[in-house]
């Protein structure tokens, strides 16, 4: 059951989008707090569009972040797992908190800045590693995660609310989660558990990219 839910756990990804939906439809919610969850439920939704349909960026993740040249996944320090306890870590830490604690302004500054670094990740640099436009998790980042983080940007009183100090303690805490998330030791000690290694199935989604370099 539990292995079953990991193997799985980017397709359950659209259910909790679709439970943040909810919550954001029927809900009174400031702009922050809007802002707060539709970037929680697209972020699943990006999830899914990476790891799922079209998916193939477990490879991408190895070969053009890593620059580890290498097709069989039970070799990488990447698998279900791990990928599993670093985004939902992320998304947790990043995307979610500022909606419980909306005082600590450097929080939400963060999210906003990290809405940013995916979209340079996605439209800078994939595109430009891969020599194509499209990469997995392409369109959430772009037409999902942007353009509700600019609509946040023009309505909220930005050189009031935020302060040089809020801009450091973001970065801070962005390095901080992304090491945690991606490069720490429960990352590596998840990623070293062959079982929950990627199937040739979530490998060859890349084969587009693989082609490519």
């Amino acid at each position: 059951m539990m292995k079953s839910i990991i193997r799985h756990w980017y397709e359950l990804a659209v259910f909790v989008a679709g439970i943040v939906g909810v919550v954001l439809a029927i809900g009174q919610w400031n702009l922050l707090q809007t802002t707060i969850l539709a970037s929680l439920l697209i972020i699943h939704l990006h999830f899914f569009e990476e790891m799922g349909f079209p998916g193939g960026f477990p490879w991408l993740g190895i070969n053009v972040e890593l620059h580890i040249d290498e097709r069989d996944a039970t070799k990488w320090d990447l698998n279900q797992l791990s990928t599993l306890w670093g985004n939902e870590w992320f998304a947790v830490l990043v995307c979610l908190v500022p909606l419980f604690l909306p005082q600590w302004h450097w929080l939400s500054l963060a999210a906003v800045i990290f809405a940013f670094a995916e979209l340079a990740m996605h439209l800078i640099y994939f595109p430009l590693s891969l020599k194509l436009l499209y990469n997995p998790g392409f369109f959430t980042a772009v037409f999902g995660l942007t353009p509700i983080t600019i609509n946040y940007i023009v309505r909220a009183p930005m050189t009031r609310l935020y302060h040089w100090s809020d801009l450091v303690l973001a970065i801070v805490w962005i390095i901080f989660n992304y090491w945690m998330a991606f490069r720490g030791p429960v990352y590596k000690k998840l990623g070293a558990m062959k079982q929950y290694s990627f199937t040739a199935e979530e490998v060859n989604r890349a084969q587009r990219y693989m082609d490519q370099v």
